[in-house]
């Protein structure tokens, strides 16, 4: 169904689409690497040949949650309009229903990952610091990482 569709072709290193972008399209990778990353700039993902990057913010009508950016090498990508996504979901209700809720645990998942990768950077600073965290406080904060982490694995169970 995408056969006719155009391609685009990004150097290496360069930005794709911003976080808080909005959507116009969404891609499937046909050579090269993609990183995906937070506002923050913590890589959650890197995409290959064959994957789709860009669907989440089409799917739930949202602006771009992450950073899609080329790693080392040119990026090939066949485009998807996003008028295919919402002919896809429209057709079959109960497959668009499990892709909006993928996606959002998808976006939870890394909304989730980005705050543990902030507060261990946090926690880093301070020990680095010259006025270091008391043992006890430290303790208590790494707890809170931990516990958080452990949520997160229960939630993606299936």
């Amino acid at each position: 169904m995408l056969e006719n569709q155009k391609s685009v072709i990004w150097d290496a290193g360069e930005l794709i689409y911003e976080a808080g972008s909005s959507p116009k399209e969404a891609y499937l990778i046909l050579e090269g690497y993609v990183n995906i990353e937070t506002k923050d700039g913590l890589k959650l993902n890197r995409l290959g040949i064959g994957e789709i990057f860009g669907e989440t913010s089409i799917l739930l009508d949202l602006p771009r949650t992450v950073t899609a950016k080329v790693c080392a090498h040119k990026v090939v990508a066949k485009i998807i309009p996003k008028s295919y996504f919402i002919k896809m979901t429209k057709s079959n209700v109960i497959l668009g229903a499990l892709i909006r809720k993928t996606q959002i645990r998808l976006m939870d998942s890394n909304k989730q990952s980005n705050e543990l990768a902030n507060e261990i950077s946090l926690l880093l600073d301070q020990m680095d610091s010259k006025s270091p965290l008391k043992r006890n406080e430290l303790a208590a904060r790494l707890k809170k990482v931990r516990s958080s982490i452990d949520k997160i694995q229960l939630s993606t169970e299936v």
